[in-house]
């Protein structure tokens, strides 16, 4: 059975491509999460942030698992305290404040081709800096 996001895939990887900032807004298990950074792995590296340290570690997870890969290939975390990636690492699941870090040496993210704010609905003091920034 196909998540919502892979049945409109083309569509939203159109979207996307076309303009420099998306709003995607879904229902919880439609591979928002999962799915997007797939779309995009072809088109650079990918940031993706995450309130929660666990959920960074359990996204990356399932996405290597997904694409074939181990934590820290390709797909990798990194968390305050932990990280699993590689100079392979094309997709960076992290938490808020670890992207807030990156931003201190490099203002404008230019190691990221794109930067995925997950549950930007939390709307947390990191996420709101993020965006601002």
């Amino acid at each position: 059975m196909l998540l919502p996001v892979q049945v409109h895939s083309d569509e939203i990887l159109s979207h996307i491509l076309s303009h420099d900032t998306t709003i995607l807004i879904g229902e919880t298990g439609s591979g928002k999460s999962t799915q997007i950074p797939q779309l995009l792995l072809k088109y650079g590296k990918i940031a993706i942030t995450q309130p929660r340290r666990v959920a960074a570690i359990n996204l990356a997870t399932r996405v290597a698992q997904e694409t074939n890969s181990r934590v820290g290939d390709t797909i990798g975390y990194s968390v305050r305290f932990d990280h699993r990636t590689s100079s392979k690492t094309r997709c960076k699941y992290v938490t808020d404040g670890m992207l807030l870090r990156e931003m201190i040496n490099d203002k404008e993210l230019k190691n990221y081709d794109t930067v995925i704010i997950d549950e930007a609905h939390e709307r947390t003091v990191l996420t709101d800096l993020i965006i601002g920034f």
